[in-house]
């Protein structure tokens, strides 16, 4: 960026180039973001005022937002939120940043949940490894009758899925514990939960090394490590579950675009039943369900 460049058209154009040259994925929408973030503006509100002048502080810090970006720092961290379904939260380094495909996780939680199935008049959910509290936070704005128990092993996660919790005003749904797993949890939950929902480390430990940039130099390794194939935590679940669900309480996970075969495997293994395997937008599997008998 030179020190002529001075309108938002101008800038936006050479800092998409730039980044790209960086190698920055979507670089046009990262420049955007940025430069709408500096100067207090919505995006929209940004393609409005293309000729407006950028000068003085508000260039030189976004110059150094810029040049953040293009070291590789999530644009989240950067911005200190992120976007899922079609809500904001806030994200903090050292807490995993959701990623738009476990959308598709809570679409798919939503509808094991619909009206019709045992007439649920108060559903109970459990998330485990809840991060952010993206998914417990939306599945309880989605559904008002809905309460959730999150777990994390992480104290800084825990804090900040309780600050979204408030954020978004269903922190007297959605209590957020710290601990590993189900430890944390009551003991008037089990055989009581409806769903049982989570987005756990499903990456080949030697894999993490060859993930984006922003990924494995960012996100804390304990949230994208499943072990040496990946299915460590899966097993973990699966040896703990029963015992929390009600009988035909449902299970939804995310899995890895691999994992389509050894997931429902597991589960089945732990006495599941109506297993099935849901694809991603882009055509991979990214979701296993189930369910726990039902008695008699």
């Amino acid at each position: 960026m030179t020190a002529d460049i001075k309108t938002v058209r101008a800038l936006l154009r050479v800092t998409a180039d730039y980044l790209q040259g960086k190698g920055v994925e979507s670089a046009r929408l990262n420049a955007e973001r940025l430069l709408a973030d500096v100067l207090g503006l919505s995006r929209i509100e940004l393609f409005m005022q293309h000729d407006r002048p950028v000068l003085g502080a508000e260039l030189e810090r976004y110059r150094d937002l810029v040049r953040r970006r293009a070291a590789g720092e999530p644009l989240q961290h950067i911005l200190g939120e992120t976007e899922f379904y079609s809500r904001t939260f806030k994200v903090e380094p050292g807490v995993f940043v959701p990623r738009p495909e476990t959308e598709r996780l809570v679409e798919i939680a939503l509808g094991v949940l619909a009206p019709g199935d045992r007439n649920l008049l108060e559903p109970v959910a459990l998330e485990i490894g809840c991060g952010t509290g993206v998914i417990a936070i939306s599945l309880a704005l989605e559904l008002p009758r809905l309460a959730v128990w999150a777990t994390d092993i992480a104290s800084a996660a825990v804090t900040l899925a309780r600050n979204n919790a408030h954020r978004h005003g269903v922190e007297t749904r959605v209590t957020v514990l710290e601990g590993s797993r189900f430890d944390p949890l009551p003991s008037h939950l089990r055989a009581d939960v409806d769903l049982l929902v989570s987005n756990p480390p499903y990456i080949r430990s030697v894999e993490i090394p060859k993930l984006q940039r922003e990924v494995a130099g960012h996100d804390p390794r304990a949230a994208l490590d499943g072990g040496e194939d990946g299915l460590v935590f899966y097993r973990a679940l699966a040896s703990g579950m029963i015992p929390w669900l009600r009988p035909g309480g449902h299970v939804v996970l995310e899995i890895g675009a691999d994992q389509g075969q050894a997931v429902p495997a597991i589960l089945a293994a732990s006495g599941l039943v109506e297993l099935s395997v849901h694809r991603d937008y882009a055509g991979r599997d990214r979701v296993v369900t189930g369910r726990k008998p039902q008695e008699g």
